[in-house]
């Protein structure tokens, strides 16, 4: 790296060059003036010179770069913008009476969600509306059978409505900057996008509220392609089949057009743990837990892939070394001995299977 002289250096170097540095020599208060300005000036241009190297890099640019330059060039978009959460509400009352479209619904938490399209309550005394959270992101998320309470009545209809199967849910906050800069910078790493599986993977970061995706070539016969996503920041981060919808809907318009493709959750594998720790005190058992949790997501995946990202084929599952928990178990701070009982070998993971602490018995 060139390692550039620091203002002091540079005003000992012109008073050198200028000859005020050898022994007898007598210089002018006009030409030391001189000196301190070039050094000021020449200092500030490698300063700008710095700055104009570290903007050519997505991974050391500055916002204004990231955004104006280097999204547009290898996304061609901007960072993703919030989204609101949508999800099914039932409304009871009156047979015949109308729910207007853009009533107002609130939550305990007095978020506020507006019905999409008006309907009206149907023989069984009810009817199952879609709503939208009125402020994007995932604070709009809302589990299935809760309720939510109509901000102004409306005639023949109950005050309360019940939220249906599958929530509110697919809302998200709008993308951080470094969220997007380790975009680009993946996609600069994978190169032209070809249809490969990195590729895939990327363009199913595209989608709003998926942080993590694998692609599983060939895994339906030759010619098809899984995606495996995740919503991480979502209460519920293994997406809905809306959610997997939604990026299967930008898949068919983003990626290659050929071949079947399907857009899956990973299953959820549990990884069960039988453990004594010494000396076990709650904060070493604290430690020791947030060890394992980090250990077993750092490996897990629903798809094997290669040092640098790759999907393995023929496409295999993942196993977790039981060796590998031992020693997340060995550095956690506090622990001076253990004993882990289970898992009692490797954690071998069907393709698919998405490993996960489970529960812990301490004994």
């Amino acid at each position: 790296m060139y390692e550039i002289p620091t203002l002091s250096q540079l005003m000992a170097d012109i008073r050198r060059d200028l000859g005020a540095e050898y022994p007898g020599a007598l210089l002018r208060s006009d030409a030391d003036v001189f000196g301190r300005a070039l050094a000021g000036a020449v200092h500030g241009a490698y300063g700008y010179l710095q700055d104009r190297a570290r903007q050519i890099l997505p991974g050391s640019a500055d916002e204004s770069t990231l955004t104006s330059w280097h999204g547009p060039f290898y996304l061609l978009s901007q960072p993703l913008p919030p989204v609101p959460s949508r999800g099914l509400v039932r409304f009871t009352g009156n047979a015949g009476a109308p729910v207007p479209a853009g009533a107002i619904l609130q939550r305990d938490d007095q978020a506020e969600f507006a019905v999409l399209a008006g309907g009206i309550v149907g023989g069984g005394g009810y009817v199952d509306l879609e709503v939208q959270a009125v402020l994007a992101g995932y604070a709009g998320d809302t589990a299935a059978d809760a309720w939510l309470m109509l901000a102004a009545g409306a005639e023949g209809v109950d005050a309360q409505a019940r939220v249906q199967a599958g929530g509110i849910s697919g809302g998200a906050d709008a993308e951080s900057i470094e969220s997007y800069r380790q975009r680009i910078v993946d996609v600069r790493k994978a190169g032209a996008q070809t249809g490969r599986a990195v590729d895939w993977v990327n363009w199913a970061k595209e989608v709003p509220g998926v942080t993590r995706a694998w692609a599983a070539p060939k895994l339906m016969g030759v010619g098809s392609m899984v995606v495996y996503i995740m919503r991480d920041d979502d209460a519920q981060p293994y997406p809905a089949p809306a959610e997997c919808s939604a990026v299967l809907a930008h898949l068919e318009t983003t990626g290659t057009p050929w071949g079947e493709l399907a857009v899956v959750p990973p299953i959820q594998k549990p990884v069960n743990v039988t453990l004594r720790v010494s000396p076990d005190t709650p904060t070493v058992r604290a430690a020791v837990t947030a060890a394992l949790a980090a250990a077993i997501a750092a490996e897990a995946a629903p798809v094997a892939s290669d040092s640098d990202g790759r999907t393995v084929l023929p496409v295999s599952g993942v196993t977790i070394l039981r060796s590998h928990l031992t020693e997340a178990i060995s550095a956690a701070p506090g622990e001076f001995d253990h004993a882990l009982t289970l898992p009692a070998a490797d954690v071998v993971c069907a393709v698919g299977e998405l490993a996960e602490l489970g529960v812990i018995t301490w004994t």
